[in-house]
């Protein structure tokens, strides 16, 4: 960045010419080389000197290195707006993270869990003898109740739009209980005529569900959502 002139004589910019003057005389004699005074100092209030000294050179220079300094602190002023502005925008994305997972992925999960971990045990139920009526309408209980929470699943991911920078988890939410809805209704398939393919690929659609849960675990942890 060029010098400035005035503080080289150490004076303000709005000094007077037997300002300049008087400053040059006594810098001249502290550091002029014939007294022990560094070269290049010396060249340097030289420099001053004459810039300031002369009307037209003065004027030209404080129109062109004042106007530089205004412009350089104009920028100064709009980077740290920016860099602000981004902190701001950042620390509201974070909060819409925050909402978004609270409300939506959180509830959701929960819900998720209450249909997938008390389906082992209902097979496991409904296998004695399938053909038992009271098991049977055990399990068709199961699924009535589970495709409900489905229902208020599906109401929740619809309240509130996906933030941007976690679009990828929201999908992966959208995957995982749209696989659970799935594969309730082929286990209501099998109900209704006793086709093994159906709840062998019910069972399928859960497993890959619990691998989206775990991938979505790993990635809210990983992120410190």
């Amino acid at each position: 960045m060029e010098k400035n002139l005035y503080e080289v004589l150490g004076l303000k910019k709005n000094a007077t010419k037997n300002e300049i003057k008087s400053a040059y005389r006594s810098l001249v004699k502290q550091h002029h080389p014939d007294t022990g005074g560094e070269k290049e100092r010396f060249l340097t209030i030289q420099n001053a000197w004459e810039t300031l000294n002369d009307p037209i050179k003065k004027e030209q220079y404080d129109r062109n290195f004042f106007s530089c300094s205004s412009s350089f602190d104009s920028l100064n002023e709009n980077w740290e707006e920016k860099i602000n502005s981004k902190k701001y925008n950042s620390s509201i994305k974070d909060i819409e993270v925050g909402i978004w997972i609270k409300e939506i992925y959180t509830p959701i999960n929960r819900l998720i869990n209450q249909i997938i971990k008390p389906l082992n045990k209902e097979i496991k139920e409904l296998s004695a003898d399938p053909y038992d009526d009271q098991l049977m309408e055990n399990f068709c209980s199961y699924i009535i109740l589970s495709q409900k929470k489905i229902e208020k699943v599906e109401k929740i991911y619809n309240k509130k739009l996906v933030p941007n920078s976690i679009s990828a988890l929201g999908l992966d939410l959208y995957h995982c209980f749209s696989q659970v809805k799935d594969a309730l209704s082929e286990f209501d398939r099998y109900t209704q005529g006793y086709v093994d393919d159906y709840l062998f690929d019910g069972k399928e659609m859960i497993k890959e569900a619990k691998r989206i849960q775990s991938e979505m675990s790993k990635e809210k942890k990983n992120k410190n959502f």
